[in-house]
């Protein structure tokens, strides 16, 4: 019996330490060029795919022609996903956006900063019948320097 419960004692102390380690990113919708779910420490939150822009409260990046290019094949289904409430050590807040043109067998993923607006990582994902494999995009110094430059701060009034 005392086996017995040492084991459900353990059992419950592994569900318990998985369900409070579990992180899920919260949905985004763009709705009117507005990021819609975003907490309000990041507002104005807009991504505005005609103008090739995107802002997070002080920060507004117009696409370099290399951002731009992930954006370019149509038509495509979008999805945009967050995380602000995380252990920070491992990630900063984050905007994932996921971009797949329709009848491909890929999407591509674009994960910015939502502190700086910087890309922390582009990837390419394959999508298999039932799998996925992701190809994370190297940077030419070149497209890097364009990114950072395309970043602009907003001073507010």
């Amino acid at each position: 019996m005392k086996t017995n419960k040492t084991l459900l004692g353990f059992i419950s102390i592994l569900i318990i330490s998985t369900v409070s380690h579990a992180h899920q990113d919260r949905i985004i919708v763009l709705e009117n060029n507005n990021l819609v779910g975003l907490p309000a420490e990041y507002q104005p939150a807009q991504l505005d795919l005609k103008a090739s822009k995107l802002r997070i409260k002080n920060h507004e990046m117009e696409f370099s022609p290399y951002v731009k290019s992930f954006f370019e094949e149509e038509p495509c289904a979008i999805q945009i996903s967050s995380s602000w409430y995380h252990t920070r050590s491992k990630l900063p807040p984050y905007l994932l956006i996921r971009i797949t043109p329709q009848d491909k067998d890929y999407r591509y993923q674009l994960l910015f900063n939502m502190d700086t607006l910087e890309i922390i990582n582009i990837e390419v994902v394959t999508l298999r019948e039932g799998s996925s494999r992701g190809f994370t995009v190297a940077l030419s110094d070149l497209h890097a320097k364009s990114i950072k430059e395309s970043i602009k701060e907003i001073k507010d009034n």
